[in-house]
């Protein structure tokens, strides 16, 4: 059987938006003909959520009946196999796929990139994606859309080349802070042979890791091998931290510093910022907020401040968006403010939570050379949480989570 797959990309592109919902109703463009009047199903964690909802009410949904066990427990590649075999069973047309493999390890990338080779023999597929790396190898047309129009038809091979077009400049020196810490020890980090657990479940097992003053790390490692509870350890208030041997910038935790003492010293992005920030703050107050350890800016700030956020403005290239809203931003250029809003005190060590995921190449490029310029340019030591490898990105090394029966051991690669 010789189907049709298709792939569409777009900036601004919805899966709420009028193009996705008039396709997934039968009703579509005429380059799209082979999908009209024919009924899709739409696999997104837009979709998933619903049914994430629906399981934390009724402690089941349609896709997990049975309920013995609740859905949220599933890992991320556990719940999109899930919902993929839920909605095949209702025998659709057509599926589209709505970046399918965004914050997949690479081995639930691998075993739902050959599940979806499977289904491509039986049935259609349309897959929106942003990473070119994400193509599906049987996609031969790919279709971009702007403003719910189809705006450029490329085959897979001319679609590279446009990718590949590096269209950014070189950023601008980035400013001084406006004090500097003092008596920081070279060894921020130190997690001295560290076990945990939770209810009985090994999470870590004899982690020893040092990060020191100018360092940059990656931290890899598959969807539940303990990542997010290691910088958990580090940046947050995890009681399971004290009483270990872990030493933060000399001391050990809990034996004096706060935690807000700690949080000073570090600075944070995680995509889960942005929803914190729902004040209609401009994008100079965002930046200035960072020197203040606030959420937002509620004092008047002072010329010197404003000094130094303007001039993280011109290494963001952003300086015309100084009074805009920041929540009005673009996905890129609001992490892009984050970014610098967490390092515009140069803290001793910087914790980027994934920091590309769900971005397109082109952003994704601008997000590395950032990093790679804030690493190159101040003695702040950088942990890069992600289990993707960007290409470009230049960490001096690799700490990876090998998961094993006992919690996950550490490595550096």
């Amino acid at each position: 059987m010789n189907l049709k797959h298709i792939a569409i990309f777009g900036n601004k592109l919805s899966v709420k938006g009028k193009f996705i919902q008039d396709l997934l109703a039968g009703s579509s463009f005429d380059e799209l003909e082979d999908f009209q009047g024919k009924k899709g199903l739409l696999f997104s964690e837009v979709v998933l959520t619903k049914y994430l909802e629906e399981d934390y009410r009724h402690g089941k949904s349609a896709i997990n009946k049975k309920g013995n066990r609740p859905l949220s427990t599933f890992s991320s590649g556990e719940r999109r196999k899930a919902l993929l075999e839920y909605q095949l069973k209702q025998t659709p047309d057509f599926l589209i796929l709505d970046n399918p493999f965004d914050s997949l390890d690479k081995a639930s990338v691998a075993q739902l990139r050959e599940r979806l080779k499977e289904i491509s023999e039986e049935i259609p597929i349309i897959q929106i994606f942003k990473r070119e790396a994400d193509l599906l190898p049987f996609v031969t047309m790919i279709f971009e859309i702007q403003k719910e129009k189809i705006v450029g038809k490329y085959s897979g091979n001319n679609f590279k080349k446009v990718a590949s077009e590096n269209t950014y400049t070189n950023l601008a020196k980035i400013p001084k802070p406006a004090l500097a810490f003092k008596e920081i020890p070279d060894i921020l980090v130190d997690f001295k042979e560290v076990s945990l657990s939770y209810e009985g479940k090994p999470i870590l097992k004899d982690i020893s890791w040092q990060i020191k003053k100018g360092d940059f790390w990656q931290l890899s490692g598959p969807n539940g091998s303990g990542k997010s509870t290691l910088l958990s350890m580090i940046f947050g208030d995890n009681p399971k931290a004290y009483g270990e041997d872990l030493y933060l910038f000399g001391n050990k935790k809990g034996s004096g510093e706060s935690v807000w003492e700690l949080k000073r010293k570090i600075g944070y992005f995680s995509l889960a910022l942005t929803e914190l920030f729902n004040r209609r703050d401009t994008v100079l107050e965002m930046l200035i907020s960072g020197m203040v350890d606030s959420v937002g800016l509620y004092r008047r700030p002072g010329d010197k401040q404003k000094r130094i956020a303007r001039g993280w403005l011109k290494v963001l290239a952003l300086e015309q968006k100084e009074k805009a809203i920041f929540t009005k931003l673009s996905a890129l250029e609001q992490r892009l403010v984050l970014i610098a809003r967490a390092m515009i005190k140069h803290p001793p060590l910087l914790i980027l939570d994934e920091p590309t995921t769900a971005l397109d190449d082109k952003s994704a490029k601008y997000i590395v050379q950032l990093i790679n310029h804030i690493a190159k340019e101040s003695n702040t030591a950088i942990i890069y949480v992600s289990h993707r490898r960007e290409p470009g990105l230049e960490p001096k090394a690799v700490y990876r989570l090998v998961p094993s029966e006992k919690g996950s051991i550490g490595e550096i690669v």
